[in-house]
């Protein structure tokens, strides 16, 4: 009774107009979710705070991870003043044939060396696997780039190993996880700048707009021409066909100068890949159009809604 109470007079307190918007959106998201049988996060974000949660616990990120593993690369490349140009031996040892990589293929068969922007757009761009290791032991390894991620002030992340190990078993892709909210404030944090360089972050942009992945998941529910930099991130299956994690992460920039981050985690699914890829463009337009609907939605501060799947059991 005391919660419901907390929860009414939250309620009471938010502008009408908002309750009522934020409120359609979140009920048209929870009905485009439950088409899919799995867990859905979601959480979406602009300059002003969080606008809304769904399941907002720690989910296995995948390849999500690669885009603070990029932030903390360039992080230590300007601790240590090197050029994007400064070169990475790759040894052969280095060339896992059992994983995807791009860079991998462009290289002689003993090895060679690559740019370190070179493997920046290979780990975010393309998410090459070996390229995304590569960075993670010029960063410091996992723990340094977690410690980097928390000095940025973002909690509900954790990155425990890298690609390879990752690799190893299907279990360990739920290594690295994040809350869907969290994952949002780190693009928040990168989109309002100062985090890089000038020169670094129009980088690391560029490099997030390209990614080539994922093309039927956020993008695909958005106008065409619509800028959007995104990370996206997709796990093996499990014996039993589980697709442990579908994942698209980014941020939006509207036609009128707002923006906002949005995140999608499908967790756990047991539809096929097609499915999961729907219910991620179908949120995405869903979230697009409450904005295009309300031009003052983002413009001032606001509390959050409750999330009203916060209290389901974790992923494990």
């Amino acid at each position: 009774m005391r919660t419901l109470t907390r929860i009414l007079l939250f309620c009471l307190l938010l502008p009408v107009g908002c309750t009522t918007d934020i409120g359609r959106l979140e009920r048209r998201i929870d009905r485009i979710a439950e088409r899919c049988d799995a867990r859905i996060g979601v959480a979406v974000t602009t300059p002003a705070g969080l606008l809304l949660s769904r399941n907002d616990t720690l989910l296995p990120m995948l390849s999500v991870f690669k885009f603070p593993v990029a932030l903390a690369a360039l992080d230590r490349m300007e601790r240590d003043t090197l050029p994007l140009t400064h070169p990475v031996t790759v040894g052969f040892e280095r060339l896992d044939r059992n994983t995807y990589s791009p860079m991998r293929d462009s290289l002689p068969a003993g090895g060679g060396t690559v740019a370190l922007g070179a493997l920046l757009r290979y780990a975010v761009s393309a998410s090459d696997n070996i390229a995304c290791d590569l960075l993670i032991d010029f960063a410091g390894g996992p723990a340094a780039v977690d410690d980097y991620v928390r000095s940025l002030g973002i909690d509900g992340m954790r990155i425990l190993t890298d690609e390879r190990r990752m690799h190893l078993t299907v279990g360990n892709q739920r290594l690295n996880a994040a809350r869907p909210s969290a994952v949002c404030a780190l693009f928040d944090r990168f989109l309002r700048g100062g985090v890089l360089s000038a020169a670094h972050e129009a980088f690391l942009r560029s490099l997030l707009v390209s990614t080539e992945t994922g093309a039927d998941k956020l993008k695909a529910g958005l106008p065409a021409r619509t800028v959007i930099g995104h990370k996206t991130g997709s796990s093996d299956r499990t014996a039993d066909g589980i697709r442990i994690a579908d994942n698209d992460a980014g941020y939006v920039l509207l036609p009128d100068g707002r923006s906002y981050c949005i995140a999608v985690f499908v967790t756990d699914s047991e539809e096929d890949d097609a499915a999961n890829a729907a219910v991620i463009a179908a949120i995405s337009a869903a979230v697009y159009d409450h904005f295009a609907d309300d031009p003052n939605s983002g413009m001032h501060g606001s509390t959050p809604r409750p999330d009203r799947y916060a209290d389901r059991t974790p992923a494990h």
